[in-house]
């Protein structure tokens, strides 16, 4: 008498297959997380370069430029000669990282 044979999976297996799943979406869903927070680091380190740009570009009649909440920027002006100077705008994000940009104005 021949025994039949069964087909499928024991739960050892699908348990361990689950395991894997989980552990590889975790790894993906991470991945995932930290890209968010690098593509929102670099976009806003690119915006506030615009902004120090546009400053620079409007000096000396600067207006009250409009920047994202916990944003500051700070402007100063070193005397290079009696003809030139050099403006620094520097402009502090919420994560307290520094952008500056500096250009030399002659006269």
């Amino acid at each position: 008498m021949n025994k039949p044979s069964i087909n499928g999976f024991s739960m050892i297996e699908v348990m361990i297959a689950i395991l894997l799943f989980s552990i590889i979406l975790l790894g993906f869903i991470n991945y995932q997380q930290r890209l968010l927070h690098k593509h929102r680091y670099w976009l806003s380190t690119r915006q506030a370069n615009q902004i120090a740009f546009q400053l620079l570009e409007s000096y000396p009649q600067i207006t009250e430029h409009r920047l994202p909440a916990e944003w500051s920027y700070n402007i100063n002006s070193l005397s290079i000669n009696s003809h030139c100077k050099m403006v620094f705008v520097s402009i502090t994000l919420q994560q307290q990282k520094k952008i500056q940009q500096q250009r030399l104005f002659c006269d």
